[in-house]
């Protein structure tokens, strides 16, 4: 009996070893190898769109010049008339004479341009820049080209309405710088030889003195 117990004790530590050996493979932790491409997403693919080129932007008209208060007077190329024109805001008025026709005429200047018509299909369009107005004249079916430089006063157009002996009057006159002055004056229907009053003086009618107006006295009323 007392030689077996180093058998046992052995045994018994023989089969603890193996039970500690058990357990511990039993509770050591797991460990996982994981390459690391596996966890890099894939890339998302992007929508290239080419972006529109800008409209160009519209050329935007820029309106010429035109002079608010301005007076005009020169001569017409070809028939030996005189022409003078007047603007006041916008509102323009025109006078063709030669001393034996003439021609009233009322529009408007705008943009650089100004464009008149008148009883006689009298007609006149002239562009404004440099110190005058150039462009055409028409009337009685014929058209001639004019250039009438800018005027102060006493220069200028001069216009008269008046009733003298129970006859209507009107009157009309053009005075240019050098001196030149064109007029006519109507009593009723018919010319009447009046001479041409020195600028700003009245003209006397059948023995009637009758006030001529410049053209800010008449323009709106026109």
């Amino acid at each position: 009996m007392t030689r077996l117990g180093p058998v046992y004790t052995l045994a018994a530590g023989a089969v603890m070893a193996v039970a500690l050996g058990v357990a511990s493979a039993t509770t050591s932790p797991t460990t996982q190898t994981v390459n690391a491409q596996d966890d890099v997403p894939a890339p998302v693919a992007q929508a290239t769109t080419e972006a529109s080129p800008a409209p160009e932007p519209e050329a935007v008209k820029t309106a010429r010049p035109t002079p608010a208060k301005v007076d005009y007077a020169g001569r017409v190329t070809g028939n030996g008339g005189l022409i003078a024109i007047s603007i006041r805001n916008g509102k323009a008025v025109g006078y063709f004479c030669d001393g034996k026709i003439e021609a009233w005429m009322k529009g408007k200047a705008a943009d650089g341009k100004v464009t008149l018509s008148g009883r006689g299909n009298a007609s006149l369009t002239a562009q404004l820049g440099g110190g005058r107005a150039a462009g055409t004249l028409g009337f009685g079916g014929r058209k001639w080209s004019f250039k009438a430089p800018t005027v102060k006063k006493p220069s200028g157009l001069y216009r008269a309405t008046a009733l003298v002996r129970g006859a209507e009057v009107r009157a009309g006159w053009i005075y240019l710088d050098d001196g030149t002055r064109v007029g006519l004056t109507l009593v009723g229907d018919e010319v009447a030889d009046v001479p041409i009053p020195e600028p700003g003086e009245n003209a006397v009618v059948n023995g009637v003195e009758v006030d001529p107006q410049d053209v800010d006295e008449f323009i709106e009323g026109f």
